[in-house]
């Protein structure tokens, strides 16, 4: 594979994969810096949330492709319905797809992309990608981080580390741990504060769940209802990486002060509301993701200093210096 300057920066390209032929993906890959000419085992590829698309991380890889010297192919992407991808996914509205295409199915369009980028031009075999010479560090944020799981989990021995921004809780509705005002033993007193009345309360989580909860619809028309099935528990299932030991991992969590500064600036949320409720839930799900792997392989919750949901966007060299910290524990 051939090198480049970290100044120079490839234009997305359209593939097409085995499983779904007639509908172009758009993948853009950054060539390895000062490697050699063979095949490429290596490879970095960043998994798009539902609110940013792949042009979301060119800060991040411009910065890191600067600050290292050997740095490995690095492969972005769109998937169907966002970003510089226009097609849609086949599978919605089949049967069993009326609700649209699932997170699995994403993983495994993920599985086919990287296995045609991997021998179109990294020059790897079939044979390597199924008995594990690939090696895949994996950077999701958000929703990406349930694809990754699912990913690693449907493709064991492949999967070498992984680095999940804030993911997104798959297995929840908001409308499930916001406490319900129409319940029978609903205390006011729980969600009333200085910042919150009631009625505040009721219209903030009216919004909340009119937006985030799993049945609404989104412009990729990922159905987000069969998480709970897919991903149920956030420290399970473990993940397998090569040689039957678990990934070296990384797991960020947003700013909580930000986060809620940011949520009332854009959804009027109360800032108490976010405090008491949604971070503290949140945290709780980061700490049961590092149980998927072995212990000595994750370390604390990483929180995003100044940064809300959205972590790539708001602090690009944050993550750019998480990533190097990985390759560098990787070895690469």
């Amino acid at each position: 594979m051939t090198s480049v300057s970290a100044a120079d920066s490839p234009a997305p390209q359209l593939i097409t994969i085995p499983n779904k032929p007639n509908s172009p993906i758009s993948c853009t890959l950054f060539p390895s810096i000062n490697s050699n000419s063979g095949p490429e085992f290596r490879l970095i590829v960043f998994v798009n949330g539902l609110g940013l698309p792949a042009a979301s991380w060119l800060r991040s890889i411009s910065i890191l492709r600067d600050s290292i010297n050997n740095c490995p192919p690095i492969l972005t992407y769109d998937r169907f319905g966002q970003g510089l991808t226009t097609a849609r996914d086949p599978l919605d509205g089949t049967p069993g797809k009326e609700n649209g295409h699932d997170f699995l199915d994403v993983a495994n369009d993920l599985h086919q992309i990287i296995s045609t980028i991997a021998t179109e031009k990294l020059k790897c075999s079939q044979y390597d990608i199924k008995n594990g010479n690939l090696q895949l560090l994996l950077v999701g944020a958000s929703i990406g981080g349930p694809i990754s799981r699912l990913y690693a989990v449907s493709h064991p021995g492949l999967v070498v580390g992984a680095i999940i921004l804030d993911s997104n809780i798959p297995n929840v509705n908001y409308s499930d741990f916001l406490p319900d005002p129409d319940a029978p033993n609903f205390d006011p007193k729980t969600v009333i504060d200085d910042d919150c009345t009631l009625i505040q309360y009721r219209g903030a989580r009216a919004a909340i769940c009119k937006m985030f909860d799993l049945n609404v619809k989104n412009s990729e028309g990922l159905d987000r209802t069969t998480g709970p099935d897919l991903v149920p528990k956030s420290d399970s299932p473990k993940l397998i990486g090569p040689g039957n030991k678990g990934p070296w991992l990384t797991i960020i969590g947003h700013d909580p002060e930000t986060f809620a500064n940011m949520s009332f600036e854009r959804m009027g949320t109360p800032i108490s509301m976010s405090m008491k409720f949604t971070n503290p839930y949140w945290a709780k799900y980061n700490e049961g993701l590092l149980k998927i792997t072995d212990e000595e392989r994750s370390g604390k919750v990483v929180i995003a200093k100044g940064c809300g949901h959205f972590i790539q966007n708001d602090d690009p060299q944050f993550v750019a210096d998480e990533i190097k910290k990985m390759v560098t524990k990787l070895a690469w």
